[in-house]
């Protein structure tokens, strides 16, 4: 966080060396939020409180709080709080930092639970200290920007049901029709509930103050009326990064149909680029249901424009609006469905041998282009549905209808029309957690090896991304690899290859090498805890890696992929061609190969044949591939 100014700093070392007026240090008036009160702050200089951030802001920093047009102090947070505090001080409750209203644990957390080492009386040079930048990466949304805080310059104000909303400018920066709204229009409110336009507020306000979050979107009684409200005010792109819930998200609105018509080809060609990756696809029907897909991946069409390809990547469905009487409902779908199926622009997407639509989402759960079954290139006629037990079972009320196979829809028909089609890009800048502990994956080196190994992280799926060219840039030449595979339905499972991963020189020829291939079972597929490993057969260990423009094949019928480790392996696993990424894999044992000692709780194919996976075909949720070294002066 930027410093204060050398005068500001100055400010803050001398701020309490003068007696401070004992009638302000008892109250202080304060603007929370558009609610102005009588606070009780030299409550705060209580044992137990004196020590607190809320303390040390009102009793030392009130010259750098932003004011109000009528010079009042003000703190940009829910005021319902702060009315709480304010009778729990007057009170003179014990345990008020133990308590707290739940609904503004938000607040209390930083105001009274976050304790601080910087004073109250300033001591010379405690700008300088650890305790002051403490204190600032806390309170600084609090103090005006022009003191180095956050908290903005100007207090802005509107009038509802004849009571004031406040807040600052910088918590309305990034929001600018609500913005426009405190700035532009000096009437009052008039088409939004005082409740409405206070969460509203609250909500973005809370964005600010903990802009590395997932901020939840407000709890209300009419759900549908603060999806309204959100979108008269522009908010809902961050109720879409809401409704996701991954921290440190962005979002960019790569297609609308307004804008960019209805046509395939004109998804196809705003959407499947290259680095357009993790996709919100929000649909509006003709009754006004809204249903939105996530795909934590592309949506690829194949080279051929009169194919299809299929490629594996997380998927989760939402109904917006429509479908559940709660509002904004996540729905998760079995992890073994979790692919996207794209046609070329002159292809389909087919059930068996029948073409059916231009694109297939979650298996089948949602088809775009498809109209009485048949595909279309007019992306208004869709089919969504849902298994009954795909639905949540948290108490939620679905009111929609169940079709005579007992499916359920998030539209208002499972065959509907849409009216409105928007595609966003959402992308995170927090980095992937790894795959294993520290610990873990030094014990899974451990029993991989005979002698002290370290590991060097080459590759990471969801750091690097899950393409053909991405993995070997980053392997290269590499030998003797730990794979390490964390899938979609939670298990782990690792391979261990005392070679490398080798593309051929011919772009659509197959390498194959030999080299010992073992694998291990760290989580999932047995009822016993910890790494178990699995030897497989001599015949048996090979890498095969097909070039850019090439398949491995070695697979029955008409499946086949880009990488197949021991035979028990593949990645890049397609039928009639291999997957769009590396993130659709295969992976199966046979039941000879499982360990006597160890309870296998995994399912069995038909042949018979066991998986260390969640399903034999999964769709991974991270892969780290790190090339295994010796500690240096160990023996061999």
């Amino acid at each position: 966080m930027k410093g204060p100014s050398s005068t500001s700093k100055g400010t803050a070392d001398s701020a309490s060396s003068k007696p401070a007026d004992k009638s302000r240090a008892r109250v202080m008036l304060l603007n929370v939020g558009g609610t102005v009160m009588a606070f009780p702050r030299g409550q705060l200089l209580r044992r137990g409180l004196r020590d607190t951030c809320l303390a040390v802001l009102l009793h030392r920093f009130e010259e750098w709080m932003v004011t109000d047009t009528n010079g009042i102090h003000f703190i940009d947070a829910d005021p319902k709080y702060f009315n709480w505090l304010d009778m729990k001080l007057l009170l003179g409750s014990r345990a008020i930092c133990d308590g707290g209203r739940r609904a503004s644990a938000f607040y209390h957390d930083r105001f009274l639970l976050s304790k601080t080492a910087l004073t109250i009386d300033a001591q010379p040079g405690d700008s300088e200290s650890g305790a002051f930048r403490d204190f600032m990466a806390i309170m600084g949304p609090f103090i005006s920007s022009s003191f180095g805080g956050t908290g903005g310059t100007e207090v802005l104000s509107v009038c509802v049901d004849g009571e004031a909303v406040a807040t600052t400018d910088a918590t309305l920066a990034d929001f600018q029709t609500l913005y426009d709204r405190f700035t532009k229009y000096t009437g009052p409110v008039v088409d939004v509930s005082m409740t409405l336009l206070h969460k509203i507020v609250d909500y973005v306000r809370r964005i600010r103050l903990a802009p590395d979050a997932v901020t939840p979107l407000p709890t209300c009684g009419s759900p549908g009326d603060l999806l309204y409200v959100c979108e008269m005010y522009g908010l809902m792109e961050q109720v879409y990064l809401s409704m996701i819930g991954k921290s440190h998200s962005h979002i960019k609105c790569v297609f609308k149909s307004s804008r960019d018509g209805w046509q395939y080809g004109a998804l196809i060609a705003r959407v499947a680029v290259a680095g357009v990756y993790g996709l919100l696809f929000v649909i509006e029907d003709e009754h006004h249901h809204t249903l939105a897909c996530h795909i934590d991946g592309p949506f690829k069409p194949p080279a051929d424009p009169t194919s299809e390809l299929r490629t594996g990547c997380p998927v989760t469905f939402y109904s917006i609006s429509g479908a559940f009487l709660e509002g904004i409902t996540k729905i998760n779908i079995p992890h073994d469905w979790q692919c996207v199926r794209v046609s070329g622009t002159e292809g389909a997407v087919k059930t068996g041998s029948i073409p059916c639509g231009k694109a297939a989402i979650g298996g089948g759960r949602l088809w775009l282009g498809q109209k009485d079954g048949r595909p279309t290139s007019d992306l208004r006629h869709c089919h969504q549905w849902l298994r009954r037990d795909d639905l949540p079972d948290g108490g939620e009320t679905y009111m929609g209808s169940y079709d005579e196979a007992g499916r359920a829809t998030l539209a208002s028909s499972q065959a509907f029309t849409a009216t409105r089609l928007e595609v966003y890009q959402v992308w995170s800048t927090r980095p992937a957690d790894p795959i294993l502990s520290a610990d873990d994956l030094q014990a899974l080196i451990d029993m991989a090896t005979d002698t002290p190994m370290t590991s060097q992280l080459l590759y990471k799926g969801e750091r690097d991304g899950w393409t053909y060219e991405a993995l070997f840039a980053k392997v290269g030449g590499a030998v003797d690899l730990l794979l390490v595979f964390k899938d979609t339905g939670a298990h782990t499972f690792a391979s261990h290859i005392k070679g490398q991963l080798k593309p051929p020189d011919d772009p659509t020829a197959v390498e194959t090498t030999p080299c010992p291939v073992t694998f291990y079972s760290i989580s999932g597929a047995f009822e016993q805890q910890g790494i178990t490993k699995i030897t497989v057969p001599h015949h048996y260990q090979r890498v095969k890696v097909a070039g850019i423009g090439g398949a491995v094949t070695e697979i029955l019928g008409p499946l086949c992929c880009k990488v197949a480790i021991g035979a028990r392996l593949w990645l890049g696993f397609g039928k009639g061609g291999p997957a769009g990424d590396l993130r659709s894999g295969c992976q199966w044992l046979s039941r000879e190969e499982l360990p006597r000692r160890m309870t296998y709780r995994g399912s069995f194919s038909e042949e018979g044949y066991a998986t260390l996976a969640a399903s034999h075909v999964f769709t991974g949720a991270d892969l780290e591939i790190h090339a295994l070294q010796q500690v240096s002066g160990a023996s061999t």
